[in-house]
């Protein structure tokens, strides 16, 4: 397994190694204690059988419950918890010892990294009042007061961690995000800027300068054909130099009004500040005669895709591609990895912004999920001076 890339993500491998080694260990006690002291255990018939069937329940729970998909405390996970604690309960009245106790600092841990803290402290009740009830029931015999006292300070101090973890973590993230996002808009930005001064320059050579050719090559063109004799020759020579010079100089100027944006550079940083998520970029060597207008529509799209995948969708990894047709027409695709929706997609603030942006060029662009597939969105963005 490789080494998670994030803080969140190392910390939840971390949790989980933790985590099995507590249940491990209360396991392992209850075996060794069945193996060497029989006897402790004469007051429970069938007491094998009991333990085991609690104990794999208490363990296939825990998995399904950590490794089964989904975001937030839905309700399978609320069921699982459920389980898991009844079963911990269970086996905390077959064996009352402090190691198998602490086993139900793994479902408050579980719940704290899950749902919100209330919920959490609410859930850690509950185990408290459920253990409280088995001390009254054995009349205080088997289990102590220290082991009830501490298993609730063990409870406490798991929901305490995680919720503190969680807070740190989604904060660092944010704040990479809103960089990488900053830092995409400056460079757009500075694109931008310099598209606006390379214009300013076009218009100055043609207002300018292509004007005063334009009487330049007037005046000659007439001088040429007043004059007589040598001076002739050399007014119609200088008449088509200043024509030269006019068409070049008009040439000039439409290749720096139609000179494409870089989109390579920003769409990179982008991808990058998103640091919890496999952002798969593919793009074309060139982006060719892609003005300002359709470079921030683009870059948008995909600030808001990467956005929307970190939030909403579930997913490890995220697959954009842009591509370019040979008329000139952009094509975006993007598909994550994630859980998907079942119905219809509800289209929020994001998605609606994407499409008027689109549109607004003259383009379109579609959404498609279906549970278990992840998110999908195709889109295109119609070449410079195509009709809308």
């Amino acid at each position: 397994m490789p080494w998670p890339r994030t803080p969140l993500a190392r910390i939840r491998l971390l949790v989980h190694i933790a985590c099995g080694l507590m249940l491990a260990a209360g396991g392992g006690q209850a075996l060794l204690t069945r193996l060497l002291r029989p006897g402790t255990f004469a007051s429970h018939p069938h007491w094998d059988l009991q333990w085991t069937v609690a104990y794999g329940v208490l363990v296939a729970a825990y998995i399904a419950a950590e490794f089964g998909g989904g975001l937030g405390l839905t309700r399978r996970r609320a069921t699982l918890f459920f389980l898991e604690g009844f079963a911990a309960q269970y086996l905390v009245w077959l064996y009352p010892s402090f190691l198998v106790t602490s086993m139900i600092v793994v479902i408050a841990w579980q719940v704290a990294w899950i749902a919100s803290l209330r919920t959490a402290l609410l859930a850690a009740a509950a185990l408290t009042v459920a253990l409280v009830a088995q001390k009254c029931a054995v009349g205080g015999q088997g289990m102590s007061a220290v082991i009830l006292v501490s298993s609730c300070g063990f409870q406490l101090f798991a929901i305490s961690a995680a919720h503190l973890a969680r807070s740190e973590a989604a904060a660092r993230e944010r704040l990479a995000q809103a960089n990488a996002e900053l830092n995409a808009t400056q460079a757009l930005l500075t694109e931008s800027a310099r598209m606006g001064e390379r214009l300013r320059i076009s218009r100055d050579l043609h207002d300018v300068l292509g004007h005063h050719l334009t009487s330049l090559h007037v005046h000659l063109d007439v001088a040429a054909r007043t004059a007589e004799g040598q001076s002739a020759s050399h007014l119609v020579q200088a008449r088509d130099i200043a024509g030269e010079l006019l068409a070049e100089v008009r040439k000039v100027v439409r290749q720096v009004r139609v000179l494409p944006v870089d989109l390579h550079a920003t769409l990179l940083a982008l991808a990058e500040g998103a640091v919890d998520l496999d952002v798969q970029l593919v793009l074309p060597e060139a982006l060719g005669a892609l003005d300002a207008p359709r470079a921030d529509a683009l870059l948008r799209c995909v600030q808001e895709l990467i956005t929307n995948t970190r939030r909403h969708a579930g997913a490890c990894q995220l697959r954009i591609e842009l591509a370019q047709d040979p008329n000139g027409e952009v094509r975006l695709m993007a598909k994550d990895d994630g859980v998907g929706a079942n119905a219809d997609v509800a289209e929020g603030q994001g998605l609606a912004g994407m499409r008027e942006r689109f549109e607004a060029l003259g383009g379109w662009l579609t959404v498609f999920s279906r549970s278990g597939e992840g998110f999908q969105v195709s889109g295109a963005i119609p070449p410079v001076g195509a009709r809308p």
